[in-house]
């Protein structure tokens, strides 16, 4: 015996049910968007409200959850050379926290007078209820350092660099000490990287960490335009980005995995000059690929140089014990 559908689509009864009860919440807090997204802009951060429909929504019924997100704005510029192109979206937020549940409806059920979770009231009134009661209350604990801390010792996965930060400036640098020294420890398969990487963000915390034990074979400047405005600074330099990632990515491709490893770079900007250095491969390995690059991202720079290091590059092996 099949069921029977709802009236209308899941989509338009979730979309009813948020226009009705959830969005006025939101608004009425600042928060602004459409659709099933919500943003609010506070002090060196945005806090996002994301609607996710169930991916077996149909027309006998659906479910939706309510999850949030926060960015960091000071994180953000520790972790990416320029900010996102775009609002940042739900995966890029630095911190995550789900309502833990669903609301549930299909053809049984009476979505102005029956509430999926009973005492609360309606379906769509008791989602804009967990968003006046658990939400709103949630983002203003993690503005705190205390409410920070909590999310991360909530955590089950392995700290990386991002938790370090995030301790650090939660108030808790032995903590962030404690994550930053077991990055470095389990930094296989990728050591060299993971420490250049780790003593940055220990120099900016002010934190100790062993210092890089490689050195590069070739240093690239690219001077941006000084007459062009920020944001199209901005779109070269996330052009850069993509195309140095590329060109590496292919690079380590043709390599032995224990070669692959060392072959990374770094990039760094100081106003108008960005600065590349590469590890990990000779100068002339690096360039027959990388010039290409070089040439397509050409017009956006007013200058490139290229410079390599005689005997830069990966430390060599030990010597063997007596």
């Amino acid at each position: 015996m099949s069921r029977p559908a709802v009236d209308r689509t899941a989509k338009a009864v979730i979309s009813e049910l948020l226009a009705r009860d959830v969005v006025p919440v939101l608004k009425r807090h600042g928060f602004a968007g459409r659709g099933r997204n919500f943003r609010r802009t506070r002090e060196g951060r945005q806090e996002l409200v994301t609607v996710e429909p169930h991916r077996w929504n149909d027309r006998h019924g659906g479910a939706f959850a309510i999850d949030l997100g926060v960015f960091i704005d000071a994180l953000d510029a520790a972790e990416s050379l320029v900010p996102p192109a775009e609002p940042p979206a739900r995966h890029e937020c630095h911190l995550h926290v789900g309502s833990g549940f669903r609301w549930t409806f299909d053809a049984a059920t009476d979505l102005r007078a029956l509430g999926a979770l009973g005492a609360l009231g309606a379906l769509g009134a008791s989602a804009g209820e967990w968003v006046r009661r658990e939400a709103l209350p949630r983002f203003d604990r993690l503005a705190t350092g205390a409410g920070v801390l909590d999310w991360l010792r909530d955590r089950t996965d392995p700290p990386g660099l991002r938790q370090v930060y995030l301790a650090a400036t939660a108030g808790a640098p032995e903590l962030a000490q404690a994550w930053l020294d077991r990055v470095v420890a389990e930094a296989a398969p990728w050591p060299l990287p993971v420490r250049r990487e780790a003593a940055r963000f220990a120099a900016l915390l002010g934190l100790r960490c062993p210092p890089p034990v490689d050195s590069p074979t070739l240093t690239v400047t690219l001077r941006l335009p000084h007459d062009v405005p920020p944001a199209r600074q901005e779109e070269a330099l996330r052009q850069l980005s993509y195309k140095l990632h590329q060109h590496l990515t292919e690079l380590r491709a043709g390599r032995p995995a224990a070669q692959a490893a060392t072959l990374y770079h770094a990039l760094r900007r100081d106003g108008l000059v960005c600065t590349a250095d590469f590890y990990g491969a000779p100068a002339e390995d690096l360039l027959r690929p990388l010039r290409r690059a070089f040439a397509k991202l050409a017009p956006q720079f007013a200058d490139i140089r290229e410079s390599s290091t005689p005997g830069g590059g990966s430390p060599a092996p030990p010597p063997p014990p007596d």
